[in-house]
């Protein structure tokens, strides 16, 4: 159930127990964690529990979790990718050497006033490897 303090509402089912991470805010509008656990008991009650947390408390909350998980074999991390991959994916051409095919293209291309954009989405590498490639032609020295 939310309420207009709500701001997200995540639902974990476990079988009998049921947990919930919500973050919510004060009336004076100061946020806070709220995670509870709600269990079905034989009887078809339910018992409830929780704990909040306040945004002061927050990066303590979420350092000792991490200290915590290093303690669990089956959490499994995010993978993280490396700056060369997520560059790699992005622009199929980066990190690979300029041709003098490339390199005359990117001269007339230049002198035809193509954008940094327009040079990047052409060579499918990023406009930092194309104003460094300009500049190691004299491009804008020579046109």
């Amino acid at each position: 159930m939310s309420d207009d303090n709500d701001i997200v509402n995540i639902k974990i089912a476990a079988g009998k127990r049921t947990y919930f991470v919500d973050v919510k805010q004060t009336r004076e509008r100061k946020k806070y964690l709220k995670i509870s656990e709600n269990k079905r008991l034989d009887d078809g009650k339910y018992e409830r529990y929780g704990v909040i947390f306040f945004e002061e408390d927050i990066n303590n909350l979420v350092d000792a979790l991490r200290s915590a998980l290093q303690h669990f074999p089956t959490y499994k991390r995010p993978e993280s990718k490396s700056r060369m991959e997520e560059t790699k994916e992005k622009f199929s051409n980066a990190y690979q050497p300029w041709t003098k095919e490339d390199d005359n293209k990117l001269t007339e291309l230049f002198c035809q006033g193509k954008t940094l954009k327009e040079l990047s989405d052409i060579f499918q590498r990023n406009i930092g490897a194309i104003t460094s490639r300009i500049a190691k032609l004299n491009l804008k020295e020579r046109y």
